[in-house]
């Protein structure tokens, strides 16, 4: 038993190196923010790699904007929102010349969000489905990482308001990478 727990260790610590000998981080921590402004303008994001290719991004997300209230004679009134989103993603080198630490990447997510608003068409819980694709880089002699992506919506259930598809999500991610 000793010795299979011994011989398990040292998988997992040759496991850990070759995870980090072959992408240019493990975990980086920081901010990202998205042209959709409704409940996920500006996250907090975690992203961890958990295989050689393979990553996993979790965003905590804030965002509001000012929604007609009916029959108010045109009177608008803020609605803030609040998101969850986790996805996966497939990351792939991009070669360069100078072998840069350039992925691109692909994957899909879900994504839980609530909007606190006046107006009871705009206001409550909503789920979606996404794809995601983007590029990352993470700068040498440098513990910043930065990646811009894309990532298409589909709602699951939604607030009236809400059309089904939102297919314009652009984001911009900085991190500190660990």
């Amino acid at each position: 038993m000793k010795t299979k727990l011994i011989v398990l260790f040292v998988a997992l610590i040759v496991f850990q190196f070759s995870i980090n000998a072959q992408v240019a981080y493990k975990q980086a921590v920081g901010m990202r923010l998205t042209s959709y402004v409704s409940y996920d303008f500006v996250a907090f994001s975690y992203k961890n790699f958990i295989a050689e290719k393979s990553a996993v991004e979790f965003n905590f997300g804030y965002g509001g904007r000012n929604i007609f209230l009916p029959n108010s004679g045109g009177k608008t009134t803020y609605s803030p929102g609040i998101s969850l989103t986790g996805s996966y993603q497939y990351h792939e080198l991009i070669e360069t010349p100078t072998n840069e630490n350039l992925h691109w990447f692909a994957g899909g997510g879900l994504s839980f969000f609530n909007i606190f608003s006046k107006n009871t068409t705009y206001k409550g819980f909503g789920t979606g489905l996404f794809g995601i694709v983007g590029i990352d880089y993470k700068f040498k002699n440098s513990p910043i990482n930065v990646s811009a992506d894309w990532r298409p919506t589909v709602f699951v259930s939604a607030p009236a308001y809400f059309a089904p598809i939102q297919i314009g999500t652009l984001g911009l991610a900085a991190r500190y990478t660990f």
